[in-house]
């Protein structure tokens, strides 16, 4: 079983000059969050996966869950608080096929996961964002990275972060690096690492990646460039595949979708997984030129 946990919200597309009334949300948006996301494309692929997270019980809340279900996501760990509404996010595209994003979040004051309990050494953790750090939800957090981990399970992590002035937080810092030191994959573009290690070469990201966790594999997108992998003193390199880009958002999900594709149906052990880096590289860069050469935020459904 993979699990994705994080947030859940609607995704706005919105053009410079456009301006859409929250009624017609729903209409317009996409579900959107790179947990979702991910689950998302790895259910489309026919990989047996649950969502983690939380959501209001308003009409938006039943089209995330109702179009969850529609693609084969498991449901059941979803919180969803009475009397709330459910976060969205405004996304604007920029020349450069890029998102920015103005998030509305609304979280009631008290908030609770509900987890699955028992892992497996089979089982895969995907986790990440700015949501894997809010001090809100941490403890809760924690608890099922623990479980995942006293089970053996392989833990992915992708940061997910593009803004340096988002670590000035003391306690996001420390769930940074115990979320690096917890995780077997560490994942995340040559952006998430500038914002926290400063702007260096995806080499040298890696390097201090790996004095933080040397047990590592770390995977680093960089962009039109495609992606590599450091796994102790060695490094590949995979270019990225040539598709008309549509959209970037998701592009990172996808990548991350690919990865955990690849080990589940070749079935690899987290012991196989260094010996098997260069498919890992080709799963991730596919799925994510499927997501960039897309309207939505995940692969299309097989059929």
């Amino acid at each position: 079983m993979v699990y994705t946990l994080g947030e859940m919200l609607l995704d706005v597309m919105v053009g410079q000059e456009t301006e859409i009334p929250r009624e017609a949300f729903i209409k317009h948006g996409h579900p959107g969050g790179a947990m979702l996301n991910a689950a998302v494309s790895l259910a489309r692929s026919r990989v047996d996966t649950a969502l983690i997270s939380e959501v209001g019980d308003d009409d938006v809340a039943a089209f995330l869950v109702d179009f969850l279900q529609k693609n084969g996501v498991r449901t059941q760990f979803i919180k969803q608080y009475p009397h709330s509404t459910t976060s969205v996010a405004i996304a604007r595209l920029d020349d450069q096929k890029k998102a920015h994003y103005t998030f509305l979040n609304n979280y009631p004051d008290r908030r609770s996961l509900f987890s699955p309990g028992r892992f497996s050494s089979a089982d895969i953790l995907l986790f990440g964002s700015l949501y894997a750090l809010d001090p809100a939800i941490r403890p809760e957090i924690q608890n099922i990275l623990y479980a995942a981990i006293a089970a053996k399970s392989i833990l992915m992590y992708d940061p997910n972060i593009r803004k340096s002035e988002q670590f000035t937080n003391k306690k996001q810092k420390e769930a940074l690096l115990e979320n690096f030191r917890l995780a077997t994959i560490i994942k995340g573009s040559d952006e998430d690492f500038d914002a926290v290690f400063g702007q260096q070469s995806a080499e040298k990201h890696a390097l201090s990646l790996q004095k933080i966790n040397p047990k590592a594999l770390i995977l680093i997108t960089i962009g039109a460039k495609g992606a590599l992998s450091v796994q102790g003193n060695r490094v590949f390199k995979k270019e990225a595949l040539k598709v008309p880009v549509v959209s970037t958002i998701g592009a990172g999900d996808g990548f991350n979708a690919g990865v955990i594709a690849e080990i589940v149906n070749n079935r690899f052990t987290k012991g196989q997984l260094p010996y098997n880096i260069e498919k890992l590289l080709e799963g991730g860069i596919a799925y994510s030129a499927a997501v960039c050469s897309s309207a939505d935020n995940y692969i299309q459904a097989k059929i």
